[in-house]
């Protein structure tokens, strides 16, 4: 008897030396080590903006002309462009559900594939997860090339928690997008959504159209192992526009992401107005400090975000609160939208350049996923997003240090319980 009590402690003890040790792997898998990104105080944003790109393992593109898409406008514009489409469709997305957008986007895609487009479509797993199999089984019978990142099977299983939130869209290696929006009827318009969240797309055309293609090659190859190469994909593309930009995607292990170090350069960088849209903020301390360096330095810092009750993840709300007391000290002023979910990831800086993509400003986004976001190096794009933020501030609720004080003891623990899962948000 108590050689099996003694066999059943080791065993026990065993297990639990496995957990910890896997535990610790998976940790050291997602840990980033800090860098510091020092910004000359004496240097604009145009003269920043190669240092920018190439701390950021991109490249300052000029001759680009940029379309801002607000809303649910994006989807009539995307399928304009998928119905003139002569030779291929990209598009990399990470949330599909069921219902008329999704509808929308598939009817396109089939009938372009049925005349012969090469029509290749690139989910997330865990994003498209409540999908029907009719939905991915109609787009395979009608010839797209349809694929899924990172599924629940044992030999991914080291990669799940890499989720793909790149939401790129390529027609023909000429036309681009980014975008926050999902395949989702709360983007609408429908029946229940008929204005729809509130949501920002860019759409490119110029050279940078083959950085696009680029970032959506970077996963496509990971999933389908088959490179696409040729003129087709990757053609000769003359200016469209006067606008610089650069592509920040990839994240190499050890050190912190492309899309991390742009939004920490821009705030760095800031030194009148910075402006935020997310909808998921969870900052870790050192986007604190920036922030709080941002405000005593004179910047005007304005930050807005979704409510907890039209979030469509409350938690990060709630992880959202417990930081927002340091901000409000330092003089930051905070919105949250309520009119509708609020999705759009924008930033801009000075009034004289900006940035749109993938990326939330969170953990999950700065170390784990694979995200995309677009600096645009354009007064007029920049004060554009500026007109549509401050009418956005209609419909936005203020926060000031007095209630976020007064919050009750259950909204308080709330916010404590939440912010200690904040590595994973």
């Amino acid at each position: 008897m108590q050689n099996s009590d003694a066999r059943m402690r080791a065993a026990f003890a065993l297990v639990t030396i496995a957990a910890v040790v896997v535990a610790f792997l998976l940790w050291a898998r997602t840990r980033r080590r800090h860098i510091e990104l020092p910004v000359p105080p004496d240097e604009d944003a145009h003269a920043l903006m190669r240092s920018f790109a190439g701390l950021t393992w991109g490249r300052v593109i000029e001759g680009n002309r940029v379309t801002i898409v607000q809303n649910s406008a994006f989807f009539d514009a995307l399928l304009d462009d998928v119905a003139a489409a002569t030779h291929h469709v990209h598009l990399e997305t990470f949330l599909w559900q069921n219902g008329f957008v999704s509808d929308r986007i598939v009817a396109a895609l089939t009938a372009r594939a049925r005349e012969g487009i090469e029509v290749r479509v690139l989910v997330d797993h865990r994003g498209a997860i409540t999908t029907s199999p009719l939905v991915w089984r109609t787009l395979r019978d009608a010839g797209v090339d349809f694929r899924v990142y990172h599924r629940a099977r044992f030999r991914e299983l080291g990669w799940y928690n890499n989720r793909d939130h790149r939401k790129i869209a390529i027609i023909d290696g000429r036309i681009g997008y980014t975008f926050g929006h999902g395949v989702a009827d709360m983007w609408g318009p429908s029946a229940d959504q008929p204005q729809g969240w509130r949501d920002t797309a860019a759409r490119f055309e110029g050279p940078v159209v083959n950085e696009l293609q680029t970032a959506f090659l970077d996963n496509w190859l990971k999933i389908r192992r088959r490179a696409l190469t040729g003129r087709a994909y990757f053609p000769e593309l003359p200016r469209a526009g006067s606008t610089p930009l650069h592509v920040a995607y990839l994240a190499p292990p050890e050190t912190s992401s492309a899309v991390k170090r742009l939004y920490y350069l821009a705030i760095a960088s800031a030194k009148r107005e910075l402006i935020l849209q997310n909808p998921y903020f969870v900052p870790d301390r050192h986007a604190v400090q920036l922030i709080r360096a941002a405000c005593a330095r004179g910047v005007v810092v304005r930050l807005m975000l979704p409510t907890s009750a039209t979030s469509d993840f409350p938690i990060v709300q709630h992880t959202s609160h417990y930081a927002y007391g340091p901000l409000l000290q330092a003089g930051a002023s905070i919105h949250e939208y309520t009119r509708s979910g609020m999705h759009q990831k924008v930033m801009i800086v000075d009034r004289a350049w900006c940035t749109i993509g993938s990326t939330n400003f969170d953990p999950r986004s700065f170390n784990i996923n694979d995200e995309i976001t677009v600096a645009i190096y354009d007064e007029n794009v920049a004060q554009e997003l500026v007109r549509a933020f401050e009418a956005d501030l209609i419909d936005a609720d203020p926060w000031t240090l007095a209630r976020w004080n007064e919050r009750s003891l259950a909204h308080k623990l709330r916010d404590r319980v939440s912010a200690l899962a904040k590595r994973q948000l």
